[in-house]
Protein backbone atom coordinates (compact mmCIF):
# COMPACT_ATOMS: atom_id res chain seq x y z
CA UNK A 1 0.00 0.00 0.00
CA UNK A 2 1.45 3.52 -1.14
CA UNK A 3 0.59 6.11 1.59
CA UNK A 4 0.27 9.08 -0.76
CA UNK A 5 -2.09 11.65 1.25
CA UNK A 6 -2.64 14.65 -0.33
CA UNK A 7 0.00 17.51 0.09
CA UNK A 8 1.73 15.44 2.92
CA UNK A 9 5.28 13.69 2.33
CA UNK A 10 5.73 9.93 2.14
CA UNK A 11 7.49 8.63 5.13
CA UNK A 12 11.02 7.73 6.20
CA UNK A 13 12.80 5.24 8.89
CA UNK A 14 13.75 7.43 11.50
CA UNK A 15 15.24 6.55 15.12
CA UNK A 16 14.04 5.73 18.54
CA UNK A 17 13.92 9.35 19.11
CA UNK A 18 11.17 9.96 16.49
CA UNK A 19 9.01 7.03 18.27
CA UNK A 20 9.28 8.65 21.38
CA UNK A 21 7.91 11.90 19.70
CA UNK A 22 5.52 9.86 17.57
CA UNK A 23 4.39 8.26 21.33
CA UNK A 24 4.30 11.60 23.28
CA UNK A 25 2.49 14.17 20.58
CA UNK A 26 -0.19 11.13 20.27
CA UNK A 27 -0.56 11.37 24.14
CA UNK A 28 -1.20 15.17 23.76
CA UNK A 29 -3.58 14.38 21.46
CA UNK A 30 -5.32 12.28 23.22
CA UNK A 31 -5.24 13.85 26.61
CA UNK A 32 -6.70 16.63 24.37
CA UNK A 33 -9.81 14.96 22.90
CA UNK A 34 -10.28 13.09 26.72
CA UNK A 35 -10.68 16.37 28.47
CA UNK A 36 -13.48 17.18 25.40
CA UNK A 37 -15.02 13.79 26.29
CA UNK A 38 -15.16 13.97 30.29
CA UNK A 39 -16.51 17.11 29.83
CA UNK A 40 -19.43 15.94 27.72
CA UNK A 41 -21.33 13.78 30.32
CA UNK A 42 -21.27 16.60 32.65
CA UNK A 43 -23.52 18.61 30.33
CA UNK A 44 -25.05 15.87 28.36
CA UNK A 45 -28.69 16.98 28.15
CA UNK A 46 -26.91 20.33 25.90
CA UNK A 47 -24.61 18.51 24.28
CA UNK A 48 -26.24 18.39 20.27
CA UNK A 49 -25.90 15.49 18.40
CA UNK A 50 -25.59 15.14 14.75
CA UNK A 51 -25.19 12.99 11.76
CA UNK A 52 -23.62 13.65 9.54
CA UNK A 53 -21.78 12.65 5.91
CA UNK A 54 -18.45 14.18 4.42
CA UNK A 55 -17.54 13.51 0.81
CA UNK A 56 -13.87 14.96 -0.08
CA UNK A 57 -11.60 14.76 -3.52
CA UNK A 58 -8.49 15.67 -2.89
CA UNK A 59 -5.71 16.21 -5.69
CA UNK A 60 -2.27 16.43 -5.96
CA UNK A 61 0.15 17.14 -8.81
CA UNK A 62 3.48 19.12 -9.73
CA UNK A 63 3.88 22.31 -11.02
CA UNK A 64 6.88 22.69 -13.17
CA UNK A 65 9.08 20.82 -11.72
CA UNK A 66 8.80 17.85 -9.22
CA UNK A 67 9.38 19.75 -6.00
CA UNK A 68 6.67 22.32 -6.05
CA UNK A 69 3.50 21.03 -5.88
CA UNK A 70 -0.12 22.12 -6.29
CA UNK A 71 -3.11 21.01 -4.26
CA UNK A 72 -6.81 21.30 -4.33
CA UNK A 73 -9.72 20.04 -2.67
CA UNK A 74 -13.54 19.65 -2.59
CA UNK A 75 -15.69 18.54 -0.13
CA UNK A 76 -19.70 18.26 0.14
CA UNK A 77 -20.81 17.98 3.48
CA UNK A 78 -24.27 16.73 3.68
CA UNK A 79 -26.37 18.00 6.85
CA UNK A 80 -28.33 16.20 9.93
CA UNK A 81 -29.90 13.38 8.98
CA UNK A 82 -29.04 13.76 5.02
CA UNK A 83 -31.28 16.02 4.30
CA UNK A 84 -29.36 17.89 2.22
CA UNK A 85 -25.64 19.69 1.81
CA UNK A 86 -25.69 22.40 4.63
CA UNK A 87 -21.93 23.25 4.08
CA UNK A 88 -19.17 23.43 1.04
CA UNK A 89 -15.28 23.53 1.71
CA UNK A 90 -13.15 24.62 -0.97
CA UNK A 91 -9.22 24.52 -0.71
CA UNK A 92 -6.73 25.44 -3.09
CA UNK A 93 -2.93 25.51 -2.09
CA UNK A 94 0.83 25.79 -3.51
CA UNK A 95 3.78 24.17 -1.80
CA UNK A 96 7.09 23.23 -1.70
CA UNK A 97 8.78 19.66 -0.73
CA UNK A 98 11.79 20.62 0.62
CA UNK A 99 12.33 16.41 1.12
CA UNK A 100 10.58 13.75 0.59
CA UNK A 101 9.23 13.67 4.02
CA UNK A 102 8.36 17.40 4.45
CA UNK A 103 6.60 19.84 2.57
CA UNK A 104 5.52 23.65 3.22
CA UNK A 105 1.95 25.25 1.71
CA UNK A 106 0.50 28.30 1.47
CA UNK A 107 -3.29 28.00 0.53
CA UNK A 108 -6.57 29.83 0.46
CA UNK A 109 -9.99 27.91 1.65
CA UNK A 110 -13.87 29.11 0.92
CA UNK A 111 -16.40 27.49 3.44
CA UNK A 112 -20.17 28.22 2.47
CA UNK A 113 -22.91 27.64 5.00
CA UNK A 114 -25.95 27.23 3.53
CA UNK A 115 -28.23 26.46 6.66
CA UNK A 116 -30.16 27.36 7.98
CA UNK A 117 -29.01 30.95 6.37
CA UNK A 118 -26.23 31.50 3.77
CA UNK A 119 -23.04 32.53 5.27
CA UNK A 120 -19.53 32.13 4.24
CA UNK A 121 -16.30 32.23 5.49
CA UNK A 122 -12.55 32.92 3.51
CA UNK A 123 -9.08 31.37 5.02
CA UNK A 124 -5.63 32.07 4.54
CA UNK A 125 -3.49 29.47 5.55
CA UNK A 126 -0.04 27.64 5.71
CA UNK A 127 0.77 24.39 6.32
CA UNK A 128 3.91 22.09 7.68
CA UNK A 129 3.81 18.32 7.18
CA UNK A 130 6.28 16.36 8.07
CA UNK A 131 5.92 12.11 7.81
CA UNK A 132 8.06 9.23 9.13
CA UNK A 133 7.69 5.76 9.20
CA UNK A 134 7.85 3.32 12.82
CA UNK A 135 9.42 -0.11 12.33
CA UNK A 136 9.15 -0.16 8.93
CA UNK A 137 5.46 -0.54 8.21
CA UNK A 138 3.48 2.29 10.70
CA UNK A 139 3.61 5.43 8.45
CA UNK A 140 3.06 8.61 10.73
CA UNK A 141 2.24 12.38 9.64
CA UNK A 142 2.30 15.12 11.42
CA UNK A 143 0.73 18.40 10.25
CA UNK A 144 0.63 21.94 11.57
CA UNK A 145 -2.08 23.94 9.76
CA UNK A 146 -2.10 27.98 10.71
CA UNK A 147 -5.23 29.76 9.26
CA UNK A 148 -5.98 33.30 9.35
CA UNK A 149 -10.22 33.01 8.88
CA UNK A 150 -12.83 35.83 7.71
CA UNK A 151 -16.30 35.80 8.29
CA UNK A 152 -18.97 37.38 6.03
CA UNK A 153 -20.82 38.19 9.20
CA UNK A 154 -18.00 39.56 11.33
CA UNK A 155 -15.63 42.14 11.61
CA UNK A 156 -11.93 41.29 12.13
CA UNK A 157 -9.93 37.98 11.65
CA UNK A 158 -9.91 35.03 13.45
CA UNK A 159 -6.16 32.88 14.06
CA UNK A 160 -6.55 29.16 14.82
CA UNK A 161 -4.09 26.17 14.91
CA UNK A 162 -5.00 22.65 14.02
CA UNK A 163 -2.35 19.70 14.67
CA UNK A 164 -3.43 16.32 13.56
CA UNK A 165 -1.61 13.03 13.84
CA UNK A 166 -2.67 10.16 11.24
CA UNK A 167 -1.09 6.29 11.34
CA UNK A 168 -1.40 4.54 8.09
CA UNK A 169 -0.67 0.79 8.59
CA UNK A 170 -0.57 -1.40 5.43
CA UNK A 171 -2.18 -4.61 5.59
CA UNK A 172 0.26 -7.63 4.69
CA UNK A 173 -0.64 -8.90 0.84
CA UNK A 174 -2.96 -6.83 0.14
CA UNK A 175 -3.87 -3.11 -1.11
CA UNK A 176 -6.42 -2.18 2.11
CA UNK A 177 -4.51 -0.42 4.92
CA UNK A 178 -6.09 0.67 8.44
CA UNK A 179 -5.65 4.20 9.34
CA UNK A 180 -6.18 6.31 12.18
CA UNK A 181 -5.94 10.32 13.22
CA UNK A 182 -6.80 12.99 15.40
CA UNK A 183 -7.30 16.70 14.80
CA UNK A 184 -7.51 19.28 16.88
CA UNK A 185 -8.31 22.84 16.71
CA UNK A 186 -7.55 26.06 18.91
CA UNK A 187 -8.41 29.51 18.87
CA UNK A 188 -5.78 31.95 18.84
CA UNK A 189 -7.78 34.73 19.77
CA UNK A 190 -10.93 35.88 20.52
CA UNK A 191 -13.13 37.37 17.47
CA UNK A 192 -16.65 39.74 18.84
CA UNK A 193 -19.34 37.46 17.98
CA UNK A 194 -17.29 35.01 16.94
CA UNK A 195 -14.62 32.49 17.67
CA UNK A 196 -13.47 32.34 21.29
CA UNK A 197 -10.10 31.79 22.60
CA UNK A 198 -9.04 27.97 23.14
CA UNK A 199 -10.12 24.64 22.25
CA UNK A 200 -12.44 24.78 19.43
CA UNK A 201 -13.00 21.45 18.17
CA UNK A 202 -11.15 18.27 18.11
CA UNK A 203 -11.90 15.53 14.93
CA UNK A 204 -11.26 11.82 16.15
CA UNK A 205 -11.13 8.93 13.04
CA UNK A 206 -10.69 5.68 12.12
CA UNK A 207 -10.56 4.64 8.57
CA UNK A 208 -9.90 1.45 6.10
CA UNK A 209 -8.48 2.11 2.63
CA UNK A 210 -7.03 1.12 -0.53
CA UNK A 211 -4.91 1.73 -2.90
CA UNK A 212 -6.35 1.39 -5.90
CA UNK A 213 -3.40 2.28 -8.30
CA UNK A 214 -0.31 4.17 -8.10
CA UNK A 215 -2.08 7.94 -7.97
CA UNK A 216 -5.14 7.17 -6.57
CA UNK A 217 -6.63 5.50 -3.53
CA UNK A 218 -10.24 5.78 -1.45
CA UNK A 219 -10.96 5.64 2.52
CA UNK A 220 -14.73 4.93 4.37
CA UNK A 221 -14.51 5.75 7.72
CA UNK A 222 -15.80 7.02 10.97
CA UNK A 223 -15.66 10.63 12.04
CA UNK A 224 -16.38 12.33 15.77
CA UNK A 225 -15.98 15.84 15.17
CA UNK A 226 -16.75 17.15 18.90
CA UNK A 227 -17.38 21.31 18.98
CA UNK A 228 -16.21 23.09 21.81
CA UNK A 229 -19.03 25.69 21.79
CA UNK A 230 -18.73 28.80 24.14
CA UNK A 231 -22.40 27.99 25.81
CA UNK A 232 -21.65 25.14 28.10
CA UNK A 233 -25.14 23.70 27.78
CA UNK A 234 -24.93 23.35 23.64
CA UNK A 235 -21.55 21.85 22.61
CA UNK A 236 -21.84 19.61 19.39
CA UNK A 237 -20.95 15.58 18.35
CA UNK A 238 -21.36 15.24 14.99
CA UNK A 239 -21.40 11.76 14.08
CA UNK A 240 -19.78 11.92 10.73
CA UNK A 241 -19.29 8.95 7.28
CA UNK A 242 -16.37 9.86 5.84
CA UNK A 243 -16.27 8.71 2.26
CA UNK A 244 -12.70 9.92 0.70
CA UNK A 245 -11.08 9.71 -2.53
CA UNK A 246 -6.85 10.81 -3.06
CA UNK A 247 -5.56 11.86 -6.06
CA UNK A 248 -1.46 12.14 -6.06
CA UNK A 249 0.40 12.63 -9.45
Amino acid sequence: MKESNPNTPPGSNRSSFMLSLARQLLALAASAMLLLLLAGPARAQGTEQAFQWWQPIYLEAPVINPKIRYYAEVNPRLNDNLQGMNQLLLRTALGYNFRKNLSFFQGYAYQGNFLPTYAYEHRIYQQLGYGHVIKKRLQVLHRIRNEQRFFSNRDGVSNRLRYMLRFAYPLRNTRFYLVASDEIFINVNSLQGGPTAGIDQNRLYAGLGRQINERMRAEVGYQLQYVNRDDPFDDRAAHVLMTQMFLNF
